[in-house]
């Protein structure tokens, strides 16, 4: 492991470096010094061996710890090396050199107040590393399942399998509505999963004839059973997706033929607008004609709010990325409560995706959270379970009550 310290205090680096040989004692460590950030620069642009650490302070004399950072984020080899940062300033500028550096999408471990427990570091950097390995490998698997899929024939052959997972009113506890999970089936790989066939869906420009199954399946699921019809059907739409015309007007022909069904769709908020003026046509289109918006993945992109701002949203739908750890990470909590403030504000419904525990949906109760989604309640039920889940899951309401 090849490990570099950019410290201006010899002390310091004296420590560290006692430290994390002491820690990986049975590795091979040969850890490189640097006593103020022009000597580390001069130093990362010379080297010639693979760097598996970088601890950056943030406060020299000689070229500080930012230029450091600025200079790695230049140079895309730099990108993925792991960093640390150390410092004695306080705790909102160590708050604001994390949000820097993720900004700059450099590798960071983590942004470190002195003093300095190197168990800190490396921990997460091993774990990290594990990490690493365990998603290349995923992605190796998930390669070569795609190498395999036909994901045109698939879909000719209606190997399309929909799932629906349950929307629940936080107050009352019943069932709102459910949102659409597809999944293909194939003979040779069982069940295929969005991660793997979705990337194939967009380069073969299926999208559209994918959205369409989708959506011509599920009313067709809540039409033959009645008792469906009482919650709203959310399905998942593209910007992509709403540049296609024909698209719209067979979402408006749907709209018009199953009056009866409350269709919602969940614009993704992490896919980029294309054709800005089109894509809002298009909206105001479904609007116009009775159909619901819901702004899905709210937070993830730095359109949120223009988008929020633009489009007449019956819904916004929280990130799970920001719902699921938020009894721990004051930050995320930070955001669920600013984003149902903001919604309670707007008249606008808020669903907060990725509840998996008791303890996140009695946070979100207590904010006022509208809608919870997630494993706590249910994963996706295929839809010819549907009416059997929903019948147990109301026998268990009225057996605690609610």
């Amino acid at each position: 492991m090849n490990i570099l310290i950019i410290d201006d205090q010899r002390f310091i680096r004296e420590t560290m470096k006692a430290d994390i040989h002491k820690y990986l004692a049975e590795d091979n460590v040969q850890i490189f010094e640097a006593c103020n950030g022009n000597q580390g620069i001069e130093l990362l642009i010379g080297i010639e061996v693979v760097l598996d650490l970088i601890i950056i302070d943030l406060k020299m004399d000689q070229g500080d710890g930012i230029a450091v950072i600025n200079m790695l984020a230049s140079e895309p080899r730099f990108a993925a090396i792991p960093i640390a940062v150390i410092s004695s300033s306080d705790k909102r500028t160590l708050e604001l050199v994390d949000n820097i550096i993720t900004g700059l999408r450099l590798n960071l471990l983590g942004v470190f107040a002195k003093p300095i427990n190197v168990n800190d570091i490396l921990t997460p950097l091993l774990d990290v590393s594990s990490d690493r390995h365990h998603s290349h490998q995923h992605q190796l698997v998930v390669q070569n399942r795609a190498a395999n899929i036909n994901v045109r024939q698939l879909l000719k052959d209606e190997q399309l399998i929909l799932c629906y997972q349950p929307k629940i009113n936080l107050r009352t506890k019943e069932i709102m509505g459910f949102e659409v999970l597809s999944r293909l089936c194939d003979q040779s790989n069982g069940y295929i999963y969005p991660d793997v066939f979705l990337p194939l869906v967009n380069q073969q420009g299926l999208n559209s004839l994918f959205s369409r199954m989708v959506i011509s399946q599920a009313l067709q699921c809540w039409s033959r059973q009645p008792l469906l019809t009482a919650f709203a059907l959310s399905i998942n739409i593209t910007a992509d997706d709403l540049t296609c015309d024909e698209l719209i007007e067979y979402i408006i022909e749907c709209g018009h033929e199953h009056k009866h069904i409350h269709l919602i769709l969940e614009l993704t908020e992490s896919q980029e607008i294309i054709n800005q003026d089109r894509v809002l046509n298009s909206i105001a289109r479904l609007i116009i004609n009775n159909i619901d918006i819901s702004l899905d993945d709210f937070g993830k992109s730095y359109s949120t709010y223009d988008r929020l701002d633009a489009i007449p949203f019956k819904e916004i739908k929280i990130d799970k990325s920001f719902v699921s750890d938020m009894d721990i990470n004051h930050q995320h909590y930070l955001i669920v409560e600013s984003t149902i403030a903001l919604a309670q504000k707007m008249h606008v419904k808020v669903v907060a995706e990725g509840v998996e525990t008791s303890a996140i949906e009695a946070i979100l109760s207590e904010l006022g959270c509208d809608v919870a989604q997630g494993y706590l309640y249910s994963p996706p039920v295929e839809g010819r379970y549907l009416i059997d889940w929903i019948a147990q899951y109301n026998r268990e309401c009225l057996t605690h009550g609610y």
